[in-house]
């Protein structure tokens, strides 16, 4: 093996290492932004969630208000 073979290993090297680090670092952004989304996901949901409970609260108050209404109406009937 002469002296150029080595040293043309040897630039192969760096060029992997450059390769490697632009891999990882587009790895690293993709987890990040994968991340965020599956974040903003569960927030959404969350939200969603939320928003649900207060319509549902909201629509049995709504029947209560009306079941006294009926009773009302029961008594001036008698």
């Amino acid at each position: 093996m002469s002296d150029a073979d080595i040293d043309d290993d040897f630039d192969d090297d760096f060029v992997d290492d450059d390769d490697a680090k632009i891999v990882e670092e587009a790895e690293t952004s993709v987890r990040t932004r994968l991340s965020s989304l599956e974040k903003r996901r569960l927030i959404d949901n969350l939200l969603e969630e939320k928003r649900l409970a207060r319509e549902l609260k909201d629509d049995l108050d709504d029947l209560d208000d009306f079941d006294e209404d009926d009773d009302d109406w029961d008594d001036d009937d008698i």
